[in-house]
């Protein structure tokens, strides 16, 4: 069955730039709209599995759409879009139940792959089960998949290219990328990790590289 996605975005050229890019790899953009006020309208239809949510938009921004109308038990996942990476934004965001936080300028395909592994790949089945979404941690690793996506080489070059680009996209430092990744495999493990780990054979709390590859696999 084709992914639903609904979008909700202040720029009419990049929204109208992601649903012709979507429709191109076989989803369905099921709405499209361009500021807060037509935005409650798609989410009280609901009849999406992505919600693409800009932060910035008139008459009601992102973030009050997310504390307001969208609910905490829906069936759906919420990707939040800002061109602003400081971390309170992103705190807030996922605080407020966004699942995934993508810095503008994004590529198309990275959306895409972003939608494609929060619904359908296996990795995003381990990350929603052991993972805490509103960890900071959790985002930076769904953003080194994206990162992995276009140049698996990264993974031989953790400190040296991917925390940093990671970083970049983030306004924070390096250091802080590594810290909250090792943070979020702790939680993990504690969560039901260790048991999945266990059943592959592995008994000792994964690396962050050990996690990647398994997760690219």
């Amino acid at each position: 069955m084709a992914i639903r996605v609904a979008i909700i975005e202040d720029s009419q050229e990049l929204a109208a730039g992601i649903h012709r890019y979507l429709t191109s790899q076989g989803m369905i953009v099921t709405d499209v709209a361009n500021d807060g006020q037509q935005g409650q309208e798609i989410i009280q239809r609901g009849n999406f599995d992505v919600l693409l949510l800009d932060l910035i938009l008139p008459n009601i921004d992102g973030l009050t759409l997310l504390k307001n109308d969208i609910p905490a038990d829906r069936s759906y996942k919420v990707i939040c879009f800002s061109a602003f990476g400081k971390e309170s934004i992103l705190n807030e965001a996922l605080t407020l139940g966004g699942d995934y936080f993508l810095l503008k300028p994004v590529k198309l395909e990275v959306i895409a792959q972003t939608i494609l592994r929060m619904t359908e790949q296996k990795d995003s089945d381990l990350i929603k089960d052991y993972f805490a979404q509103r960890l900071k941690g959790t985002q930076y690793i769904y953003e080194a998949l994206n990162i992995l996506e276009q140049d698996p080489s990264k993974i031989n070059h953790l400190t040296g290219e991917l925390y940093p680009e990671i970083a970049r996209k983030f306004d924070v430092n390096k250091a802080t990328i590594e810290r909250a990744i090792r943070h979020a495999i702790e939680k993990a493990w504690n969560n039901g990790l260790e048991q999945h780990w266990q059943a592959e054979g592995k008994m000792v709390r994964p690396t962050t590289g050990e996690l990647l590859e398994y997760l690219m696999r």
